[in-house]
């Protein structure tokens, strides 16, 4: 049974994945935890019914190399299937670009190191709810707003301003919307 499992959040340590379908169907929830428990470098992983998610707690030191490793651990178990999501794909590739910078310029190497600093910080200081990828499109949104106040004809501005939102929808995919118990009432008593 493959499960289609995304990762929401992820900080060295620890990890969180959202399980779809796991809401409506306790089982597949229980069944990727205890497929992801037998992975290596795997401490505990702790399930969230309400939510349909996972948060994984362990102890490699290199983050992605763990991603890695659960994705294979994944595909070799056919127990779920890791999603990166499209953020973490954007996020991967501009995190690569700034790498291949980094290689060839000091203070690129500088503003790349301090940046993934900032991020951890961001991330730990927030508990893991808010990370650069929400900070940065809600900043440039922000500053577009308050200059369209002043300068409602500059273009520039109303360009920002839609390219936050867009960059904040991309990397913040909808998930589907979770039928409730009044829905299926409902839809039981429409019968």
């Amino acid at each position: 049974m493959a499960v289609s499992a995304r990762i929401a959040h992820h900080v060295p340590g620890r990890m969180r994945l959202r399980v779809h379908g796991a809401k409506r169907h306790p089982h597949l929830l229980e069944h990727v935890r205890e497929s992801i428990s037998e992975a290596d470098d795997v401490m505990r992983v702790e399930a969230n019914r309400d939510t349909g998610s996972l948060v994984i707690h362990y102890r490699s030191q290199n983050p992605k190399q763990f991603v890695e490793n659960l994705k294979e651990h994944s595909h070799s178990t056919q127990g779920f299937e890791l999603d990166v999501g499209e953020a973490g794909e954007i996020w991967a590739s501009i995190e690569r670009e700034a790498n291949l910078l980094a290689a060839h310029s000091e203070l690129a190497r500088s503003v790349v190191v301090e940046t993934k600093r900032l991020d951890v910080a961001v991330k730990q200081a927030t508990g893991n709810t808010v990370d650069l990828k929400v900070l940065v499109p809600l900043g440039l949104a922000a500053v577009s707003f308050m200059y369209l106040g002043t300068d409602i004809s500059t273009p520039l501005w109303v360009s920002l301003g839609l390219f936050s939102f867009n960059s904040f929808v991309s990397l913040h995919p909808p998930l589907p919307y979770p039928e409730t118990q009044n829905d299926t009432v409902a839809r039981n008593k429409s019968l």
